[in-house]
C-alpha cells in the first residue's frame, strides 16, 4: 500500500498526467543529461524523468518513502537515491551542470529557492512546482504587495517565468491553495552590477524589514560594513532615489544605484 502524504513534510502527490507532461516538456531534457529532483516522493515524476532519458538524483526526506524509491533505483541505471533535509545537501558534491526539476515540498520552498539561486552555473534551468503566492512573489513587479526580497535575490540570476497555474485537484491529497509552475532559466551574467553582493543583498533585506515604513526609515540603521553610521539622505540623493518611498516601489537598478552610492561613502 503507498505510504499516505505527511503534512510535516509539504507532501502533495502529483496525480494530473496533462501538468506532469507540461514540467518534462519544460524541462527541455536531452537523453543523459543530468536532473536533479528535490522531494521525489512516490517517484510520479521520477518516472516521467527518467522515461524522457534524464539521469536523475533524487532527493527525499521521508524514511517511509525511501525503499519504494530505493527498489526503483535497483531497476533503472539512470537513478540515483539521496537521503536527508534537502536544506542540508552538500551540493557541491554533487556533479554539474545539471537541472533542477521538482515537485518542492512547499513547506521549504522559498527557503530552498534562496539557497540554490545563488548557483545559476550549477542549476541553469529550474522547473518547479511551488505554492501559487511563492509563484506570484516571483514574477512579482516593483509597485505590488507580493514584491520583496525573494523576487529580486531570484530575478537576480534567472529569468522567471510562470508557465501554469495549476489547481489543488491536480495533487492527492489536494493542498488547501492553488500551485505554480515555474521555469527559472540562469541569466548570461547578474542582472545589475554591484559592488559587493553580500553587501547589495543585505541592503535589500534592511529596506524591505518594515514594509508600511519609508526606505530612509528602514535604512537609516544599517550601518557600513566597517560598523561607522552613514549619512542616508545623501547615499539616497546620490542615487536619484527619494528616501520617502517604500521599498516596494524600487527596480533592481534603484537598489544596485543606492549600493554604488553607499560603497563610495
Amino acid at each position: 500500500m503507498p505510504s499516505p502524504a505527511k503534512k510535516r513534510f509539504g507532501q502533495h502527490f502529483l496525480r494530473d498526467p496533462a501538468v506532469l507532461r507540461a514540467i518534462v516538456a519544460l524541462g527541455e531534457i536531452s537523453p543523459g543529461e543530468r536532473v536533479l529532483e528535490i522531494g521525489a516522493g512516490d517517484a510520479t515524476l521520477t518516472r516521467a524523468l527518467l522515461a524522457a532519458g534524464a539521469r536523475v538524483t533524487a532527493a527525499e526526506l521521508d524514511r517511509d518513502l525511501l525503499p519504494g524509491l530505493r527498489e526503483l533505483a535497483s531497476r533503472e541505471p539512470l537513478l540515483v537515491i539521496l537521503s536527508g533535509d534537502a536544506m542540508k545537501l552538500d551540493y557541491s558534491a554533487l556533479p554539474y551542470p545539471q537541472k533542477l526539476i521538482a515537485n518542492l515540498p512547499y513547506n521549504i520552498a522559498s527557503g530552498l529557492l534562496s539557497l540554490l539561486c545563488g548557483w545559476p552555473g550549477r542549476f541553469p534551468l529550474m522547473v518547479i512546482m511551488v505554492q501559487r503566492e511563492v509563484g506570484e512573489r516571483l514574477a512579482a513587479r516593483p509597485g505590488g504587495k507580493d514584491y520583496g526580497s525573494l523576487t529580486l535575490w531570484v530575478s537576480h540570476r534567472y529569468e522567471v517565468e510562470v508557465c501554469r497555474w495549476v489547481p489543488p485537484g491536480a495533487f492527492r491529497p489536494p493542498p488547501k491553495v492553488g500551485s505554480a509552475l515555474v521555469r527559472l532559466r540562469a541569466l548570461p551574467r547578474p542582472r545589475v552590477e554591484v559592488p559587493a553582493e553580500e553587501a547589495y543583498f543585505g541592503l535589500i533585506r534592511a529596506a524591505f524589514a518594515h514594509r508600511r515604513k519609508t526606505l530612509l526609515n528602514n535604512l537609516k540603521g544599517l550601518p557600513s560594513p566597517s560598523g561607522k553610521s552613514l549619512d542616508w539622505p545623501g547615499i539616497l540623493a546620490r542615487a536619484g532615489v527619494e528616501g520617502g518611498l517604500r521599498a516596494e516601489t524600487l527596480d533592481a537598478e534603484a537598489f544596485a544605484r543606492i549600493a554604488r552610492a553607499r560603497a563610495d561613502e
